[in-house]
Formats: C-alpha cells, sequence, structure tokens
C-alpha cells in the first residue's frame, strides 16, 4: 500500500513540475539598428522569431530583407550591397540565459539576465555576451537587450561601407 501511495505523490510532484514549465515564443520580436556617422541609417525587422524555452535557452531567427528603412536606396543598399541578402538570408542567434534561475515568472517585475550564446550574421559565427533584462507582467515575459554589433566581425563590408558607422548599436524587444 505505501508504494501506491509514494507511486502516487511521486506521479503528482512529477506532473505539477512539468505542467510548470512553460515555453514562449513570439512571431514578431523587433530588432532595431541603428548607425550614426556621415549618414545616420536607422532600420527596424518587427519579424524576428524567438523562443524562449523553460530550461533558459534563447534562439532568435530574422530574414535580413524584413528590416525596413525610411528611405528605399538605403534598403536596397544595405540589402545588396552591405548584407548581401540573397546569398545570407537570415541571421541566428542561439544561446542561454545564464542566471535563468534568477526570474521569477509567477512575481511582476524586470529582471537582469546574462546572456550568453552566438550569432551567425552574413554566415560568420560568432561567441557573444550581453545583458538584458526579462520584465514579467501577469506571468508573460518580455525580453529586451542592447549591444553593440561590429561589422567588420562579420565580415560586412561593400563599396559604400566608408560612409557608414564601424558600429551598429542592436535593440532587441521581444514580448510573448
Amino acid at each position: 500500500m505505501s508504494i501506491r501511495i509514494f507511486t502516487t505523490l511521486l506521479f503528482i510532484l512529477c506532473t505539477q513540475a512539468i505542467f510548470a514549465q512553460k515555453n514562449y515564443s513570439t512571431t514578431s520580436a523587433q530588432v532595431r539598428f541603428i548607425a550614426q556617422d556621415d549618414s545616420d541609417i536607422d532600420a527596424l525587422n518587427k519579424a524576428a522569431v524567438c523562443r524562449l524555452q523553460s530550461n533558459g535557452d534563447l534562439s532568435f531567427i530574422m530574414l535580413i530583407k524584413d528590416f525596413k528603412f525610411e528611405m528605399a536606396d538605403m534598403q536596397k543598399h544595405f540589402n545588396e550591397e552591405y548584407m548581401e541578402s540573397d546569398q545570407f538570408p537570415r541571421a541566428f542567434f542561439n544561446g542561454k540565459i545564464t542566471n535563468f534561475n534568477t526570474v521569477n515568472f509567477s512575481k511582476d517585475g524586470k529582471y537582469p539576465v546574462n546572456v550568453s550564446g552566438v550569432m551567425q550574421v552574413h554566415g560568420v559565427k560568432k561567441a557573444m555576451e550581453t545583458t538584458g533584462i526579462i520584465e514579467i507582467k501577469g506571468g508573460v515575459p518580455k525580453a529586451s537587450a542592447q549591444f553593440v554589433v561590429r561589422l567588420k566581425d562579420f565580415k560586412i563590408g561593400g563599396i559604400l561601407i566608408k560612409f557608414v558607422a564601424d558600429e551598429m548599436n542592436i535593440d532587441v524587444v521581444a514580448a510573448f
């Protein structure tokens, strides 16, 4: 009889642990980059796919051509000259929130997080680390981060590169 009770309790506890874990995803994460130099460049991609898993794994994928610019000429140069979007159509990030256990998904608040992973842009993979915030409202997370990317780290060039800043400020927001 005690084995049956123990087995039942173990089943209930395991089931609750499984249901307590939740994965989050969105197809409308926003990635914005800003470069300020001779010509200011500001572009926004509102169609990035982001997945946050219950173990802290974090991934992003986006189409380069989904970046929108105010000026059509900038968008054309960006896709053809700099990013070579036909050859390298996507950018990726796969990583982990290294202090994921500090985020309390059942309590509203802003939780600072550390993110570590590999970003692939323009066919080049690069390890990176940054900080971010996970904000919880009503049990629903919203992740955000800001970081800097150096163009030469990803072999981004083109004949007009001398008119563009060496670094891009990147803002990422994923509301799940």
